[in-house]
């Protein structure tokens, strides 16, 4: 989540938002500290301190007491525009994120301008989303058409990436209203930019002709609210972040270059040397120049800051460069490839800024490239450069591996637990793609199952490209289990032995059963270990650990987080309620402990097998 800055949404007295009087920081966090940023004509909407939701439950929302949690209770069956919470403020185009739990089949939607809805649904393992799942435009509705065709231009998610119900899940969208001219008439239709479902994006630049079905108005408005559905389930949202565009983007002008041929260093000082080329330009281009190399050249002009606050500015230049406004540095001298870029943000006043950007070059290998793009308060970001000046070549086209069957692929894995962590290479990983999108990626090292994902399965390019690296990337949304050994022997509440350290682990390599699903062998601890991890109803992971005459006082760590929560019997929420882990044998009462600063799931294996799901 982003580090939001202390001056929030802030409220008037009656509930208005004022959004459009905050335009020194763009990001607003709604504090839902009370329902008095929306208007509700029911009570089923409350704030709330936390919401949990068993996932055998049909529709059960459970709270407590406290703020920062927006929870809808709500009887199925029970539909009306009065159950649903509308926004105290309007909007054209806007960036929106939240975290949102489902209810068992649950169902709900959030309307961007109170007409374009992007659905929230339990869609949990679900193989072919339509545009009513999790993440879906939904489509737009005509009574006059025949039975079978009122319902158009509905649209999919890219890819089900949903969680299970009672698991947060989060939401970005990206978007840009309909335009109108002075007259009132519409000249451009309402665009989702992109939406973002659990860190996968699942729309880019869709357009929608007009207001989806149960939209608020029936034609396309300017300025509208935002709507969440509110009478087809129950369901939680939290961390709601608005980002409202209504100001006009900065612009550069009095645009001015010098350029410079030969060899030149970086350090060069220019003002003692005589320009090549002189000139004026309207927008910035690498393509004043005469050679693709060997060259330097500034640009200096003036850019307008329409409102004062924090600028966002980002370059992209083949070789040395830097961009200074004010003549100091935002962006420091700096090499980067012609694919790279460079960022830096300073704080303006509202006002004409001088600038100026310098890019010298001289690797032959590399094509040319200078473009230039700033986000600020109230607007989104901008491109000051011609198109062709920032096509930038050499990029590699991915390559991509499936899991239409069960599928193998031994890489390395470059692993980061937290934000806390350090991030690590895990030289032996194998990671494990199902035809069901469920895969996971094992540390033969450990004996570790470290992350599971849902969606499409690797992305080999740094591996397999030119000399490569050995590493494969994962193709979805990525849950992060842990990479410390599952078994061990723990004590009071010391610190958990990560590693293999004392336990004699020796990796035996896996097997393949008659599917091509593997079954992991190892010792450890004096005993024989099997390890089989297999894909449940398209839904989630099952795993079996049977391990040969254990050793006195062994156990298995089942999970580690910062808490861990009983739902019910056998069902645990792990590191705020980000997957769940569900024991096969009710009858087993493991222990939560706290240890080392976090909270750990522990099971005894004194059966000789430790048998849980992994439901993400």
């Amino acid at each position: 989540m982003s580090k939001i800055k202390n001056s929030f949404l802030h409220l008037i007295a009656g509930g208005i938002a004022v959004f459009a009087m905050q335009h020194t920081y763009a990001q607003q966090l709604v504090p839902l500290n009370d329902l008095s940023a929306f208007t509700t004509k029911s009570d089923n909407w409350k704030i709330v301190g936390n919401a949990t939701a068993d996932i055998s439950k049909e529709n059960v929302l459970t709270t407590t007491p406290g703020k920062g949690v927006l929870a809808c209770f709500h009887e199925k069956g029970k539909y009306g525009s009065q159950y649903e919470l509308i926004s105290n403020f309007k909007h054209g185009d806007l960036d929106i994120e939240l975290d949102f739990m489902m209810t068992k089949g649950s169902n709900s939607g959030i309307y961007l301008q109170g007409n374009y809805e992007v659905q929230l649904f339990d869609s949990w393992g679900k193989k072919n989303a339509i545009y009513g799942d999790n993440g879906g435009i939904y489509h737009r509705w005509d009574e006059s058409k025949p039975e079978g065709a009122k319902g158009y231009e509905g649209y999919a998610p890219r890819y089900n990436v949903s969680k299970a119900p009672g698991l947060w899940q989060n939401i970005k969208i990206s978007y840009q209203a309909p335009r109108f001219d002075a007259n009132g008439k519409k000249i451009s239709n309402a665009v989702f930019l992109s939406v973002v479902l659990n860190g996968v994006t699942i729309h880019e630049n869709v357009e929608v002709s007009g207001p989806t079905r149960g939209a608020l108005t029936a034609e396309d408005v300017a300025m509208g609210p935002i709507r969440i559905q509110g009478d087809h389930g129950s369901l939680a949202i939290k961390n709601i972040i608005i980002n409202n565009f209504d100001q006009k983007p900065g612009t550069l002008s009095e645009l001015t270059y010098k350029t410079y041929n030969g060899g030149l260093m970086e350090t060069e000082d220019l003002s003692k040397l005589t320009p090549a080329e002189t000139g004026k330009s309207e927008a910035l281009s690498w393509e004043i120049l005469k050679e693709n190399n060997n060259y330097s050249y500034t640009y200096t002009g003036t850019y307008s800051a329409p409102t004062a606050g924090d600028y966002n500015f980002k370059l992209q230049a083949s070789g040395n460069s830097y961009l200074k406004i004010d003549g100091k540095f935002v962006i420091d001298a700096q090499w980067k490839n012609n694919n790279e870029f460079r960022n830096g943000t300073v704080n303006l006043k509202a006002g004409d800024h001088s600038i100026e950007i310098f890019n010298n070059k001289r690797d032959g290998w590399m094509r040319p490239v200078l473009g230039l793009w700033v986000n600020g308060p109230g607007f989104r970001e901008v491109a000051y450069h011609t198109k062709s000046s920032a096509m930038a070549a050499g990029s590699t086209d991915p390559i991509l591996i499936g899991a239409g069957t069960n599928t193998i692929t031994r890489s390395f894995m470059d692993f980061k637990k937290d934000d806390k962590s350090k991030r690590q290479r895990i030289v032996h990983a194998v990671s494990v793609g199902s035809p069901a999108s469920l895969h996971y990626t094992y540390d033969l090292d450990k004996g570790a199952v470290l992350q599971v994902w849902r969606g499409e399965f690797l992305d080999a390019t740094p591996m397999w490209h030119d000399r490569g690296d050995g590493s494969s990337r994962p193709r979805g949304s990525v849950t992060v289990l842990g990479n410390d050994m599952l078994l061990g022997k723990a004590s009071g509440k010391g610190k958990w032995v990560a590693d293999t350290t004392g336990s004699g682990y020796r990796p035996k390599g896996y097997v393949l059963d008659e599917m091509d699903v593997p079954t992991f062998q190892y010792q450890a601890f004096g005993s024989t270990v099997t390890d089989y991890v297999s894909v449940v109803n398209n839904q989630y992971f099952e795993r079996i650990v049977k391990v040969n005459n254990p050793a006195k006082g062994l156990v298995a760590r089942l999970a580690d987080g910062a808490t861990i929560e009983k739902v019910s019997d056998g069902l645990y929420a792990v590191n705020n309620k980000s997957y769940y882990i569900q024991l096969a044998d009710k009858s087993i009462k493991p222990e939560i402990r706290t240890a080392d600063g976090s909270q750990e799931l522990l099971v005894p294996v004194t059966n000789g097998e430790v048998k849980y799901s992994i439901l993400f």
